[in-house]
């Protein structure tokens, strides 16, 4: 079996949240029974509806839904030039949370709800968000009451995808996935993104937590039916071929992705692949390409990518000690047990034994096997 770079095992979900949140507001405008759209016409009508709402505060979730299928990281600037100057009432409160938890800002973003809620914000509004919010700060645990009793209450895709997010997070795999098969049967859309997005969720989570690879392949391979462009889809199935040794699928997958996103992660595992295949030249170029791209994103949005430049660091990256410094800064803005196994990763890397140990004792201690 071949073996895939292991910076590539470890994922961040934190996003999850808040795309199953813009997918479960697109469900509920357009509830309908019709064919579901084709991907890449979606895609198309979704540009179109970004423009339409150039400027506006409506634009924002069109905006965040664009950035997490198609890896547009570039939609973070153009979301804080909307919301960040804007706090004059509950619902720019919200947005703006909304906008500062996609970009990891999550303390911030914490401080917005608190605000919002004082403005008069609907208490469902700010829940809805304050859970997710803490769920990617790794206190999945305590949500878990009020989501339980949010989709008994009012059971549908929405309630049903947010406590999913919760059981995952905390290790209830199974529990997790019967809740996303739940929200699938429940829409009823004809947008492609709510049910790609479940289906992608459902492959993190059985091949990132629970070990299942092949389970996780076929839901990407799912979530790519509904939209074929599907940036992290196509990269995290790309991974499990390249695992098991299917290199030309892998760069299959991989070229789609460079072919319409600037995507560090991306470039850096076709370098690595075109390097293992012996093109050590174009796969340097590939992973220079990659380097710059993280440096460039880590100037503008450091807590957002601070995970993804530990992982490239440690591996295609060769570089432990930037690693570490980026993996520190990930575990002081998210407790998670997926944070902790990155910092320890890295600080063995770099030969801080005694740090890596620390860390592995604190993360034992503080988390199941599975959780996220």
């Amino acid at each position: 079996m071949t073996r895939t770079p292991t910076r590539f095992r470890l994922r961040r979900t934190a996003c999850l949240g808040a795309l199953l949140w813009a997918c479960a507001t697109i469900a509920a405008a357009d509830a309908r029974t019709d064919a579901r759209t084709d991907g890449a016409i979606a895609l198309a009508n979704l540009d179109g509806l970004i423009e339409q709402a150039a400027g506006e505060p409506g634009a924002v979730d069109l905006l965040l839904l664009r950035g997490q299928f198609l890896a547009d990281h570039d939609v973070l600037d153009r979301v804080a030039a909307l919301t960040e100057p804007d706090d004059r009432g509950p619902a720019s409160l919200l947005r703006r949370a909304h906008a500062r938890a996609a970009a990891h800002r999550f303390y911030e973003a914490g401080l917005d709800l608190d605000a919002a809620q004082r403005a008069g914000a609907s208490p469902d509004a700010v829940a809805a968000q304050r859970a997710s919010l803490q769920i990617a700060l790794g206190h999945a645990q305590d949500t878990l009451p009020a989501l339980r009793a949010q989709a008994a209450r009012r059971p549908g895709f929405g309630s049903h995808c947010a406590l999913a997010l919760a059981e995952a997070a905390v290790g209830h795999v199974e529990a997790a996935d019967a809740l996303y098969d739940a929200a699938l049967r429940e829409l009823d859309t004809t947008s492609p993104f709510p049910a790609a997005a479940v289906w992608f969720a459902r492959g993190l989570m059985w091949s990132e937590q629970a070990g299942d690879p092949g389970r996780g392949a076929a839901m990407y391979a799912e979530a790519l039916r509904q939209v074929p462009s599907y940036v992290p889809a196509n990269l995290h199935l790309a991974e499990l071929e390249a695992r098991r040794g299917d290199n030309a699928d892998a760069v299959a997958h991989l070229e789609r992705v460079v072919a319409i996103s600037r995507d560090p992660e991306s470039l850096a595992l076709l370098g690595s692949l075109h390097r293992r295949a012996g093109d050590a030249a174009l796969g340097a170029r590939e992973i220079d390409q990659a380097r710059a791209r993280f440096e460039e994103l880590l100037q503008r949005h450091p807590l957002a990518f601070a995970d993804h430049a530990a992982e490239f660091y440690l591996d295609a990256g060769a570089d432990p000690e930037r690693a570490l410094y980026w993996a520190r800064i990930n575990l002081l803005a998210r407790e998670t047990r997926r944070a902790y196994t990155l910092a320890i990763r890295a600080a063995q890397a770099a030969g801080r034994i005694e740090e890596a140990r620390d860390l592995e004792a604190r993360r034992d201690a503080g988390f199941d096997a599975r959780a996220a």
